[in-house]
């Protein structure tokens, strides 16, 4: 009977948990999407979104040029509209926003050396259930170059 309960409470573990696809490549970064979700290239930014619910991650690398990363990080906050921009200790920076569909969400910016900066802009933030998957999607973002 033990053996059952063990059996049983395994199941619902596993159920519980999203279901992950396959690793997808884009370019030089390499994501791993989950089961419901679409990833696709859009220009030079790779959109992973789950249409039921209006959710995405969208990630780009970009050349910072001859600004900084606080300079990038302002401009974006000012043009996105966004509420409480904030640099943590590794000198990355975050913000929230609304789109234009009313979905919350949240950018980080953070530098990646050799002149350049990842942005990822996560919305949909104010769905219940779904901050596992955005943290297993960002978790296994992977830029290989």
């Amino acid at each position: 009977m033990r053996l059952g309960k063990i059996l049983c409470t395994a199941l619902i573990l596993l159920l519980s948990v999203p279901a992950f696809g396959s690793i997808e490549h884009f370019g030089a970064l390499s994501v791993e999407v989950p089961s419901g979700w679409t990833a696709e290239q859009q220009g030079s930014v790779t959109v992973i979104r789950k249409l039921s619910d209006n959710s995405s991650v969208a990630v780009a690398v970009n050349s910072k040029g001859s600004a900084s990363l606080s300079d990038i990080a302002e401009h974006l906050y000012t043009q996105m509209n966004g509420n409480s921009l904030e640099e943590d200790s590794d000198g990355d920076y975050t913000f929230r926003y609304k789109s234009t569909s009313g979905a919350e969400g949240i950018v980080i910016l953070t530098d990646s050396g050799e002149g350049r900066y990842i942005l990822i802009s996560v919305s949909g933030i104010e769905n219940e259930g779904i901050h596992d998957e955005f943290d297993r999607i960002i978790d296994s973002l992977d830029w290989n170059e």
